[in-house]
C-alpha cells in the first residue's frame, strides 16, 4: 500500500529517548520469502563481524498497522531509531514488512540464518524486540525457531494465562496476531527480559505481564523484569525521564550481554 501521512499520535512520530551517534552501513530493501517482502539491515560502524542481530518483531500486517498510523511499522520514527541503536552497540538492527505476520516473521528469521555468512550475521545468536501488541509473535517465535538466544518484551500483550482473555480480547479489537494458546505456549529456554509500565493505558497489559512473570518465575526461568511503575504505554519514546532513559539502556546491556559474539 502506498503510506499515508502519519496520523497526529506521538508514539507514532517520536524516537526512542535515548539515542548514539550512528553512521553505519544500511542495507535496506533486502528482498526474503518470496521476494515479495524486504528486510533492512542496520549495522554497526566499526566491527567486522559477524554480528549478533535483534530483529524487531512484527505483529501487525502493513496494510492494517498503516490504516492505524500512515506508516508501516518497520517506517517509524521509533522502529528506526531503535535499529539505529541497537548498531550503535554493535549488534545488527533488522527491520522487515509483513503481509501475514506469522508467516513472515517465520521466513524472515530463516533468512537471516540461511544466509548468515553473506550478511556478516552469527546465524545462531539473534534476538528479538517486541512491545505493545507486536509481543504475541515474539513469543511465537521463540517457540518455533531454534538459534534464537533471548527476547526483550516490551509492555505488551503477553499470553493468556489462568483463564485470563486479555490477549484474545486485545486481538478482537485491534488487528494484531495472537498466534499462541495460554500456558503451553510459554517460551522455555530463553533469556527474557519482561519490562512493564505501571500506568499502561491498554487493559489487561499490566495484569498479564504481572501472570507472565509469575509463571516464569514458577518454572524457574532465565527472567528478568523491570517494572517501571510510572511508565505510560510507549514510554521509550514519549518518555525522556532518567527513569525511561536508564531503562532503554537497560535493554540494550541485556541484549548486549546475550548476543555480542
Amino acid at each position: 500500500m502506498s503510506e499515508q501521512e502519519p496520523a497526529a499520535n506521538a508514539a507514532f512520530t517520536s524516537e526512542v529517548v535515548y539515542q548514539l551517534p550512528y553512521n553505519g552501513e544500511i542495507r535496506e530493501g533486502i528482498a526474503f520469502g518470496d521476494d515479495s517482502q524486504i528486510l533492512d539491515i542496520y549495522y554497526p560502524e566499526t566491527q567486522t563481524g559477524p554480528y549478533g542481530a535483534v530483529v524487531f518483531v512484527m505483529g501487525f500486517s502493513d496494510q492494517a498497522f498503516g490504516a492505524i498510523a500512515g506508516k508501516h511499522l518497520k517506517n517509524l520514527p521509533s522502529y528506526k531509531s531503535w535499529a539505529r541503536l541497537v548498531a550503535a552497540r554493535g549488534l545488527v538492527g533488522v527491520l522487515y514488512t509483513t503481509v501475514e505476520p506469522v508467516s513472515d516473521s517465520l521466513c524472515c528469521i530463516e533468512y537471516l540464518q540461511a544466509h548468515a555468512s553473506e550478511l556478516n550475521i552469527e546465524g545462531n545468536s539473534i534476538g528479538l524486540w517486541a512491545c505493545s501488541g507486536n509481543v504475541p509473535n515474539a513469543i511465537h517465535l521463540l517457540n518455533s525457531k531454534q538459534g534464537i538466544d533471548s527476547a526483550v518484551l516490551c509492555y505488551g500483550f503477553m499470553l493468556d494465562l489462568n483463564g485470563s482473555t486479555g490477549v484474545r480480547d486485545a486481538a478482537a479489537q485491534f488487528p494484531v496476531v495472537n498466534p499462541n494458546n495460554g500456558a503451553e505456549s510459554f517460551p522455555e529456554g530463553n533469556a527474557l527480559m519482561v519490562v512493564r509500565a505501571g500506568k499502561d493505558e491498554f487493559a489487561g497489559i499490566t495484569e498479564g505481564i504481572e501472570a507472565f512473570v509469575a509463571e516464569g518465575r514458577a518454572r524457574n526461568s532465565d527472567l528478568e523484569f523491570i517494572d517501571y511503575s510510572d511508565g505510560v504505554h510507549s514510554f521509550d519514546v514519549l518518555d525522556s525521564s532518567p527513569q525511561s532513559i536508564e531503562i532503554v539502556k537497560r535493554m540494550l546491556q541485556f541484549l548486549e550481554s546475550k548476543l555480542k559474539v
